[in-house]
C-alpha cells in the first residue's frame, strides 16, 4: 500500500500540468507608409517610404535604413557592357549563395515596356542572411541590384512582420522606378 503512496501523490498533487512557454517578441507597430519621390543627382528614381533614411555614394550606390527596424535595404548600380548576361549569371550564383538555409524561393517578375523597367524580385522563406533580393534594368546600360538586411541573427519567423512591411516597400520602389 505504501509503495502507491507516491504514485498517488502526484496524480492527486497536480491540478494543472506546467508547459514550459514559448520564446516571445513584442510586435513591432508599424507607421503607415508615406511614399514620395527620391531627388538624388542618379539617373535613376523612385518613390520611397519617408519612415526610412537613403544616402547615395558618388556612383549612385544606395543605402536606405529603417531605424526602427534594423533593417537596410542595399541598391548596387552596376555599369553594363554588352554583358547583361555575364551580370545576371552573377546575380543569380549570390541568389543561390544566399539559398543554403532556406525552404522556399518565390519570384516575381515585372515588366514595364514603355519606361524600360524590367524586374526579377526573389524572396527567401527561411533563415536566410537576406530575406530579399531583387534588380531593376532597362536590359541596355543600366543594372540596379538591391538587397536586404536585418542587424540580427537571421530568425525567419520573428523577422517575419518587419519583411512584409519592407516588401511592400520593394514593391513599390520598383512599381515606381524611373531611368532619368
Amino acid at each position: 500500500m505504501y509503495k502507491f503512496l507516491p504514485i498517488l501523490f502526484l496524480l492527486l498533487g497536480c491540478e494543472q500540468i506546467d508547459l514550459p512557454k514559448k520564446k516571445a517578441y513584442f510586435a513591432h507597430q508599424f507607421t503607415i507608409p508615406n511614399y514620395q519621390s527620391i531627388k538624388s543627382d542618379c539617373f535613376y528614381s523612385f518613390d520611397l517610404n519617408m519612415n526610412s533614411k537613403i544616402n547615395f555614394d558618388l556612383n549612385c550606390n544606395a543605402k536606405i535604413e529603417y531605424e526602427e527596424l534594423k533593417a537596410e535595404l542595399f541598391i548596387s548600380n552596376i555599369k553594363m557592357n554588352d554583358n547583361l548576361d555575364l551580370i545576371k549569371n552573377d546575380f543569380d550564383q549570390k541568389i543561390i549563395d544566399n539559398s543554403s538555409k532556406v525552404s522556399k524561393i518565390t519570384t516575381s517578375e515585372f515588366n514595364d515596356y514603355q519606361k524600360k523597367v524590367y524586374a526579377l524580385y526573389y524572396s527567401f522563406i527561411g533563415d536566410a542572411p537576406s530575406n530579399i533580393q531583387f534588380y531593376v534594368t532597362d536590359s541596355l546600360s543600366n543594372f540596379i541590384t538591391g538587397s536586404l538586411y536585418f542587424k540580427s541573427k537571421p530568425n525567419y519567423d520573428s523577422l517575419l512582420p518587419s519583411i512584409s512591411y519592407v516588401k511592400n516597400d520593394i514593391k513599390k520602389i520598383i512599381e515606381t522606378f524611373k531611368w532619368k
